[in-house]
């Protein structure tokens, strides 16, 4: 058990759970997008039971079993067919079942997840394809066959300081590795070589001659195709870690990741009106458009007026500038409809989450409440 578990494990801690509906208007004055509620997790009641196992090597070690119960002593009651059994790939690449209620919430199995990790700051986080807490969990497995979901990162903060806690930094080092591993995150020979010795001085501490052979490095993946001399030049780099902690380590680690051009970028593919190929990249700062994995441009949310969607249309609308006579709107086309509608989501949920700080009353108008075509969200 990981000697942060008593800090991680407080049930009665408070927190702020990011709700989201789509299909409604949301203004630099009124809401009908996000809802921010205070509640206790313990409210929650029992909502799994740890089994025996051990699923990680190294400093930290999280609970493992077999599989996990939400709400048994109303589960017991209800039929099997009411049931979802939902496998979680953890960021340590261990599987962990978690039994629920069709009908839950997707928050309870969150919650679940949450707990059997005793993770304290949970808001960075979320279960791929980004379960949404305020649904019902029936409504948003139906199109996953298996019912398999990835435990991983969701908002990544542009400064790894501000993470509080060893264990979040920990999550999100492991988190990185990954992407860097397959490639998802690119990354320069260079950097990865860096980065690469943090990762073997936090894993194996300090280089040691006499206990290290020639080809110690040989059974790690650090990136795709690595070239001929690189477990050479990480080796190397890892002797000048001496002394450094496994803590010390992952922070370094983070510092040096979070300077890559797409660290922290959620990638949407998309086309401009001339059907050139881009990305629409969503991160912390606001929007970005790409080409080749090179930045074409970059918007911040407080230049952003407007955005919404309509069918397979995408439209970014911005700030009227000094030396024009109104604002500009930006198009882009989708794959379909439901690719449109999760980079507007994507858009909307990390608006909020790094630069949301209340939440707003929502506008009662019954013409705009029934009859907007597509969905929009307007910045403040």
């Amino acid at each position: 058990m990981c000697r942060y578990a008593g800090q991680r494990g407080m049930a009665d801690e408070r927190r702020f759970v990011l709700l989201s509906a789509s299909g409604f208007p949301y203004s630099f004055h009124h809401s009908y997008i996000i809802i921010l509620i205070f509640h206790h997790l313990d409210s929650l009641g029992p909502v799994y039971d740890d089994g025996v196992g051990t699923v990680m090597t190294a400093r930290f070690r999280l609970p493992a079993g077999r599989s996990s119960d939400l709400g048994e002593s109303e589960v017991a009651r209800d039929r099997p067919s009411s049931q979802v059994v939902c496998k979680i790939l953890l960021l340590d690449n261990t599987a962990q079942e978690f039994r629920a209620n069709k009908q839950d919430q997707g928050q309870v199995l969150l919650d679940a997840v949450f707990k059997h990790l005793e993770l304290t700051e949970q808001d960075y986080f979320g279960l791929q394809r980004w379960l949404d807490p305020s649904k019902p969990i029936r409504k948003q497995l139906k199109r996953v066959t298996p019912n398999n979901l990835s435990f991983r990162v969701k908002f990544f903060v542009s400064d790894p300081s501000k993470l509080q806690e060893e264990y979040t930094r920990y999550l999100y080092f492991l988190q990185l590795k990954q992407d860097i591993q397959s490639g998802k995150l690119p990354c320069p020979q260079n950097a990865a070589a860096v980065l690469a010795s943090y990762a073997v001085q936090a894993e194996l501490g300090d280089y040691s001659q006499s206990e290290q052979s020639p080809d110690y490095l040989s059974e790690y993946s650090f990136i795709p195709n690595p070239p001929e001399d690189f477990e050479k030049e990480v080796a190397k780099l890892h002797q000048q870690h001496t002394g450094l902690t496994p803590a010390q380590s992952e922070f370094n680690y983070l510092n040096s990741a979070s300077s890559l051009e797409l660290y922290g970028v959620e990638l949407h593919y998309a086309r401009e009106q001339s059907n050139t190929e881009v990305y629409i990249g969503v991160m912390a700062a606001g929007i970005c458009i790409y080409k080749n994995r090179v930045r074409l441009n970059h918007f911040p949310w407080v230049k952003i007026v407007k955005i919404s969607f309509k069918s397979r249309q995408f439209f970014i609308q911005l700030r009227k500038e000094s030396s024009k006579s109104r604002e500009s709107l930006l198009a882009f086309s989708m794959a379909n409809y439901r690719a449109c509608k999760n980079v507007w989501k994507a858009c909307v949920e990390h608006h909020t989450f790094f630069r949301l700080e209340r939440p707003l009353p929502p506008q009662k108008n019954f013409f705009t409440h029934y009859f907007t075509l597509g969905s929009k969200f307007r910045y403040w």
